[in-house]
């Protein structure tokens, strides 16, 4: 396997992989930010073993499955499937998609991370029917959703060796027949936060009030019903009528949000910068992830048994 970017979804993508058993490549051209990759996939995977999910020769075994090198050139000679979780800058992508097709073995299936880029677009490509589209949701070590996009020329065996690949990873792949930017889950997500900034913005409610409210409801409902079935439990009658009635005046305009703006001139970049919308000062991000992730893992491992 090959990794290109180890940012933050390119270090927990090298040691999703090395987990299941495969030997991985995880390539980035800035040295340090290799180190911190493996700064980060140590953390994550101390965080396994104080859940009693890993033991210490076993994470020792899957740190050892893991290459760290500055050189694209060596990693990709081997690769047999290589995603790439670089900046979502498209001339950057098409660059390191035409080098990853020169450079990869012929056999080699090449995937993209992008939320919303048009790679399939990119004039350069030569070998579409083994091109798609793998997007992950952060922490990729723990979420268990892929999106897998076909582009207009992308084989079913393509799609169907990656599927098995990440099944095999334990993760739950959905297929997309064709490209729409966002996919299903930013789609929804990006709707949402419409609605967020629009009451943060016009001072309806503060953040934590926001927070409590979705943990408290959706957080509880969403898991069991997802955003579909509910419907029925509601009433698809109620629902065609509530789909009628425009009087809540929900936000439809994407705009740059106000508070965001505050809090980015401010410094209050969110966990790496110790502030955000909330305080995490005089903890370690390392410390501050491993706390995220316990409760992830915990809460979808019991997920998992209903």
């Amino acid at each position: 396997i090959l990794v290109v970017g180890a940012g933050t979804m390119g270090h927990a993508l090298a040691q999703t992989f090395a987990q299941g058993g495969y030997p991985v490549a995880l390539v980035d051209v800035d040295g340090e930010i290799l180190e911190r990759a493996a700064s980060l996939i140590a953390s994550n995977l101390r965080t396994l073993e104080d859940l009693d999910l890993l033991d210490k020769e076993r994470a020792r075994e899957i740190i050892d499955m893991i290459d760290l090198l500055t050189s694209l050139e060596e990693g990709a000679q081997d690769a047999d499937f290589a995603i790439e979780a670089i900046s979502e800058d498209p001339r950057a992508k098409e660059e390191l998609f035409g080098r990853l097709e020169t450079l990869c073995p012929s056999r080699a299936i090449l995937a993209s991370n992008t939320s919303y880029l048009d790679i399939f677009q990119f004039r350069t490509l030569k070998r579409l029917e083994r091109i798609l589209i793998t997007h992950w949701y952060a922490p990729p070590h723990i979420i268990p959703l892929v999106d897998v996009v076909k582009g207009p020329q992308t084989s079913r065996e393509t799609v169907e060796t990656v599927e098995n690949l990440l099944v095999k990873l334990g993760k739950k792949p959905v297929v997309l027949e064709k490209l729409i930017p966002g996919y299903i889950v930013n789609r929804l997500q990006r709707a949402l936060a419409r609605e967020i900034f629009h009451l943060l913005d016009n001072g309806y409610a503060t953040p934590k009030d926001i927070d409590t409210a979705v943990k408290a409801s959706l957080g509880i409902r969403i898991p069991i019903l997802g955003v579909v079935q509910r419907y029925d439990f509601a009433g698809i009658d109620l629902a065609y009528q509530f789909m009628k009635n425009p009087s809540i005046h929900l936000a439809s305009e994407d705009k740059p949000s106000e508070t965001l703006k505050r809090l980015v001139d401010d410094g209050r970049l969110g966990v790496k910068s110790g502030r955000g919308f909330y305080e995490y000062s005089g903890k370690k991000v390392e410390e501050i992830m491993q706390e995220r992730d316990i409760k992830l893992i915990k809460l979808k491992n019991f997920l998992e048994d209903l």
